[in-house]
């Protein structure tokens, strides 16, 4: 054998195999982006895609845990008006 022939075959496996590990990283990845995504719009919030694709399941806890968007329009909307000075 060669000494080329053996460097190939060798360059060619770990360029096969990184490409492999790559690949089965990213995924879970943007399966969970895309899961957290559509949490946080059933919810009533845009975005958060990248939440879940760097933070994995703690992204999904963080979202999990978020308030309904309209309930905290509700609470704005709804404080009372502040009490006006009475003249006399």
């Amino acid at each position: 054998m060669d000494y080329f022939s053996v460097w190939d075959s060798i360059w060619a496996f770990i360029t096969a195999y990184t490409i492999l590990v790559i690949v089965i990283s990213l995924l879970p990845m943007i399966v969970m982006g895309i899961f957290t995504a559509k949490l946080a719009h059933k919810k009533g919030y845009r975005g958060y895609f990248f939440t879940g694709f760097f933070f994995n399941l703690i992204g999904l806890i963080y979202v999990v845990g978020l308030p309904l968007a309209r309930d905290c329009c509700d609470k704005t909307s709804a404080a009372p008006e502040p009490a006006q000075a009475v003249e006399t």
